[in-house]
């Protein structure tokens, strides 16, 4: 029974396959099987995700919905399958090496391991296994459920109820599909954000194959956005040094990849201290596993370079004027080619992003406005008009942010620096990043490793790093890393191919690639191993009573009702059941912006009881009050009061629900 309940959802994926492969077969003859593969699969990840929203806003999200999105797949893709069944055949017929396959599957298994650890369901809890993935995981299951069990739609924040909803969530309602198809919430929030992330590394590969001539600089560049790092491992070699190599490994004391706490609190003996100013997290950690706007970012970002770097590859270099005489001639007789359709497909994926990942439509923005200054041609005429028409009413609603956010919370401002304090620059990014930056500027500057062309396709990610190091572009500072990570994906390609170039040119230039390889991933390797067996912690995310509360939550309660509860992050009613609250968490309120300070306040008087309390719930439409255990600790609510002045609607050994009305 319970696989049959999953079949819709699974129907879902198959569509989302067939229509990939379907639209690989259709695509543009200059790009390899390969790229072919990831840009339709991640075309028709977005097109199906936007097809389902729109439909959505008049029926709901349904197992129906579900059903005919996978129906719509698989017909549409078997179509362009037959359709270009001959190139289907010359491939099954041409020999293939295995190697970038192999390197692939066994980058998915590598990563279905992690994905698939995210989450363990038990009998007693569900379990997070990375204390990331237990926070930014619990927003995402509050925006999902919100669609699914909320009628969400169109959305309104569900964690500061009656507010607009400015958080990109077509990867989240994109998961609502899964859930309204059978999944299970942990089911649904990793198998997606795993097959992005597979298909974002796969992409950049390719790219860097493109670009390099061979796979090798691509496999770095995959290792060293994944776990690159900078040079707090050398206090690892200090740590190790009393109870021996071994056995420190086997029980990781503390993570090498970030200084903290905050000035002014105790020293935090789990990561190193604040005078080192480590800043650049594991990738992997605080990325990949956690952020999933992120990874469906990536995977888009990745699908546009590889629909545009061919093209710019043979485009004459600052070839203005017959670009511009061109662009004259075409309005006389317009004729659309083949490449300018990649261009415009190009830039509908581009102008989806605000509805995915933003920080991605900035990155892409700043790459392809340099690329279309250094390689001019019609084309881009399209990509920028296509990208403006779907990205501007998204973007005008989410920048910048909420106008009434205290003014340290205001953005754009400058940031000069990022995050480096006290630190010169330069320095600053050495102890962060390693060697890195060293082999970027030789990479980008001399022609080692990569011929001119391809340098000057990576370099124009050099102006978002310097873009992220003087203006801050979210409430918090340090979320224009959300930035950096793409400057450091990209640069990771150039800086792979002078690993390798290294590598073959002598035995000894073998070892020291090898070396400067290890000390670039050495941080973020011995960051991942504190969460892998033998010494991974086990987070409860949920209790299985919280499950459970949930659950009739959903059958007893109207899927609009506004609950008061406490702000922790891993709220059961918000992240489980599917119901707006007043107010979520602060920490990720106040970094998107958000000004909460009054709207707490409040809550804290709601709990207190008395008359004040009525006017403020019949202020915000409150429709049901929770005491939990996190209630009783921070608010002291007066059980006596609450239980004379409301209705007891559901009591758990831990939670009473009181009905306001």
């Amino acid at each position: 029974m319970p696989l049959l309940l999953d079949l819709p959802g699974l129907a879902l994926v198959a569509g989302c396959l067939v229509l990939g492969l379907g639209l690989a077969a259709g695509g543009p003859p200059w790009l390899t099987t390969g790229e072919r593969i990831v840009i339709g699969l991640v075309l028709a990840v977005v097109g199906l995700t936007m097809v389902g929203y729109v439909a959505a806003l008049a029926i709901g999200v349904t197992v129906g919905l579900v059903l005919l999105l996978a129906l719509a797949g698989i017909a549409a893709g078997g179509w362009l399958l037959w359709r270009h069944r001959g190139w289907i055949r010359a491939q099954a017929a041409s020999p293939r090496s295995v190697l970038l396959p192999g390197v692939v599957a066994a980058l998915a298994l590598g990563m279905g391991y992690l994905f698939a650890r995210a989450v363990e369901v038990t009998p007693d809890a569900w379990l997070a296994h990375y204390n990331n993935t237990w926070s930014d995981w619990s927003f995402h299951a509050s925006y999902t459920t919100a669609f699914v069990y909320g009628h969400n739609l169109p959305p309104q924040n569900p964690i500061f109820a009656g507010t607009p909803f400015r958080y990109p969530f077509a990867p989240d309602f994109g998961t609502a599909l899964l859930i309204a198809g059978g999944w299970s919430i942990p089911a649904a929030l990793a198998w997606p954000s795993w097959a992005m992330t597979v298909l974002a590394l796969s992409g950049l590969i390719l790219w860097a194959r493109r670009l390099s001539g061979g796979i090798g600089a691509g496999v770095i560049a995959v290792t060293l956005t994944l776990l690159g790092g900078g040079i707090g491992f050398l206090v690892f070699f200090g740590d190790a040094a009393r109870p021996g190599l071994i056995n420190t490994l086997m029980h990781i004391p503390r993570s090498y990849d970030r200084s903290c706490p905050l000035p002014n609190l105790p020293p935090d003996p789990s990561c190193l201290d604040p005078s080192f100013n480590i800043q650049w997290y594991n990738p992997i950690l605080s990325y990949y596993l956690p952020q999933r706007s992120f990874v469906f970012g990536a995977a888009m970002v990745m699908a546009v370079l590889l629909l545009l770097t061919p093209p710019l590859l043979s485009t004459p270099f600052f070839r203005w004027r017959e670009t511009v005489a061109t662009i004259r001639s075409a309005w006389r007789r317009w004729t659309l080619k083949s490449e300018a359709v990649a261009f415009l497909v190009a830039g509908g994926l581009t102008g989806l992003l605000p509805l995915f990942h933003v920080h991605s439509l900035l990155v892409l923005g700043i790459v392809t406005g340099c690329w279309a200054l250094l390689f001019p041609r019609p084309a881009w005429l399209g990509f920028f008009a296509v990208t403006l028409l779907l990205a501007m009413p998204r973007l005008l609603m989410a920048v910048p942010g909420d106008p009434g956010a205290p003014p340290e919370h205001q953005y754009p401002r400058w940031l000069i620096g990022w995050v480096s304090g006290t630190d010169f620059p330069p320095w600053f990014w050495i102890k962060n990043t390693g060697l890195f930056w060293p082999l970027l500027l030789v990479a980008l500057l001399s022609p080692l490793a990569l011929r001119g062309r391809a340098r000057l396709i990576i370099a124009p990610f050099s102006l978002v790093f310097l873009a992220a190091n003087l203006v801050k572009f979210q409430p918090w500072d340090w979320d224009n890393s959300k930035l950096l990570v793409f400057w450091y994906m990209a640069s990771a390609v150039a800086v792979g191919a002078i690993l390798v170039r290294l590598a073959r040119a002598h035995l000894v230039g073998a070892l020291v690639a090898v070396t400067i390889w290890l000390s670039l991933i050495a941080s973020g390797v011995l960051s991942l191993m504190q969460f892998l067996p033998p010494q991974g912690p086990a987070y409860v995310w949920f209790s299985s009573e919280e499950v459970q509360l949930a659950a009739q939550l959903r059958r007893q309660t109207p899927p609009r009702a506004v609950f008061v509860t406490g702000q922790e992050p891993n709220n059961p009613i918000a992240d489980l059941a599917g119901r707006p609250v007043l107010m979520s968490y602060p920490g990720w309120l106040w970094s998107y912006g958000i000004n909460y300070a009054q709207r707490e306040a409040d809550i804290a008087r709601i709990y207190h009881g008395g008359p004040e309390a009525i006017g403020l719930l019949r202020q915000y439409h409150a429709d049901y009050i929770v005491i939990g255990p996190a209630e009783r600790t921070v608010f002291q609510p007066d059980a006596n009061y609450f239980n004379a002045q409301f209705r007891l609607v559901l009591h758990t050994p831990n939670y009473d629900i009181y009905a306001v009305h």
